[in-house]
């Protein structure tokens, strides 16, 4: 392996349904009682038929649009967690996504590892071989690090050259070893570029999360380790 780890450890009812989607079936029921009223009171029922129908075919157009309304909602939020270079989760995402996973770590007693990557020479590859070729790289460690992470496992770009991945409700022996084999993959890629073929490298900082840990605190500590970790190999 290139290098030494580092780590540090440090529903209502009512009207309420109208506006979750489900004007609809509130509708119906609605007219359904009117209907009833209609019969005991001997209204006009056609007249009142009538008007049902308009209303409840006025609740289903509102429905739709609600819903893509919605739809569009949901897109904006993923939009502003994820990284539009790599399509990885940005920063904002991977405090999302950390709240959720420090919360279940809180109740269960889950443990878990942090690793904040740092690709070494980076700038010189972008002053070299422009910013075209730096991008390429990123997305090619960006696969790298989908590829060989756990469907369970989560990965981020923060900005700049700088990733996170999480290795979720893992065993502090055996994801110490995965993020190693992790640094280790990164060291042995190569990408090929215009001119040249450019080899990886990148310092690894590493963070044990528990439940009495914090988002604010692990990043420190792993991105502390990371710059030791640097520092070492340089």
């Amino acid at each position: 392996m290139s290098g030494s780890l580092f780590m540090q450890s440090p529903a209502t009812s009512g009207s309420t349904g109208v506006l979750n989607g489900e004007i609809t079936p509130y509708l119906e029921e609605l007219a359904s009682r009117i209907r009833d009223t209609s019969a005991v009171d001997d209204l006009d029922t056609s007249l009142s038929w009538n008007v049902l129908d308009r209303v409840i075919a006025f609740a289903a157009s509102a429905e739709q649009h609600i819903a893509e309304q919605q739809m569009r909602i949901r897109e904006l939020e993923s939009m502003s967690t994820t990284d539009e270079l790599t399509g990885l989760a940005n920063r904002r995402g991977l405090k999302n996504h950390m709240q959720k996973v420090l919360s279940s770590a809180c109740r269960y007693g889950d443990t878990g590892i942090v690793g904040f990557l740092d690709l070494d020479h980076f700038k010189d590859v972008n002053d070299t071989h422009g910013h075209d070729a730096g991008d390429k790289i990123l997305c090619e460690l960006a696969s790298l690090l989908q590829t060989n992470l756990r469907d369970t496992d989560f990965v981020a770009r923060l900005g700049g050259d700088e990733f996170v991945f999480v290795l979720e409700k893992a065993d502090t022996t055996q994801g110490l070893k995965r993020a190693a084999k992790i640094r280790d993959l990164i060291c042995e890629k190569t990408v090929k570029l215009k001119r040249e073929t450019v080899r990886l490298s990148a310092s690894l900082g590493l963070a044990i999360y528990d439940e009495n840990s914090t988002y604010e605190g692990l990043m420190k500590s792993a991105d502390k380790a990371m710059y030791a970790d640097k520092k070492f190999r340089r």
